[in-house]
């Protein structure tokens, strides 16, 4: 999605990729991601340009799956988290939840099917990518059960103070609407989600972002 809607815009760029932690902490004048990870107050422009799910992730085999309605529900089990993802430890330490921390999401999944953690949370496409490249032979032991509240944007977030700011942003605000509405744009979408899996309220939901994070243009 990037790489099209870049060279529709007639941008070059290169990419870096960064721990959660590392990420929120970033003061790059180009960032992608999710806009509520940063910790910086810089003025930018914020283009959505796709979503991300997070999911709940279990071993099967050693774990059955939880029905999760609160913090309540999860008393006495060890949740595997990306290090920098949870700042705030104190409601799952006092509902009796053990917080475990990994630096990548193959060694939490690797630490769910040994046992060490109970479950994990993770971006659902990247979850089942990595169990489909660490353990292709057992993909149907791993339960996957997506996280409505945790729905998010990816988005191109441009530094405006910078000297070229102003002007990247407005060749991305030129052609994001025509882009995002391609069939080049279409195909991508089907080839992450499989054609005909795409969820019902993905594009109202990147819409909404969309709408959200437009007033961040002008202000």
């Amino acid at each position: 999605m990037l790489h099209l809607i870049s060279t529709a815009a007639d941008v070059t760029y290169a990419i870096e990729y960064l721990p959660v932690k590392r990420f929120s902490s970033s003061v790059a004048a180009f960032i992608v991601g999710d806009p509520d990870l940063l910790n910086d107050q810089k003025h930018r422009a914020i283009f959505p340009i796709g979503i991300f799910r997070a999911a709940f992730f279990f071993y099967k085999p050693r774990h059955h799956v939880i029905e999760m309605h609160s913090l309540r529900d999860m008393k006495g089990h060890t949740l595997g988290v990306l290090r920098g993802s949870i700042e705030d430890k104190t409601d799952f330490v006092r509902h009796g939840i053990k917080v475990e921390e990994s630096d990548s999401v193959e060694s939490l999944l690797k630490k769910l099917k040994r046992g060490r953690i109970d479950f994990c949370i993770v971006v659902a496409g990247s979850g089942r990518y990595m169990i489909q490249k660490l353990f292709p032979n057992e993909q149907e032991n791993f339960s996957q059960v997506i996280i409505p509240s945790l729905t998010r944007p990816i988005a191109i977030m441009i530094d405006m103070s910078v000297p070229e700011g102003e002007a990247i942003a407005q060749r991305y605000r030129q052609v994001l609407d025509k882009t995002l509405h391609s069939q080049k744009y279409r195909s991508i979408v089907e080839d992450y989600y499989g054609k005909n899996n795409i969820p019902a309220d993905r594009d109202a939901q990147l819409d909404k972002f969309i709408k959200h994070y437009a007033n961040t243009w002008d202000d």
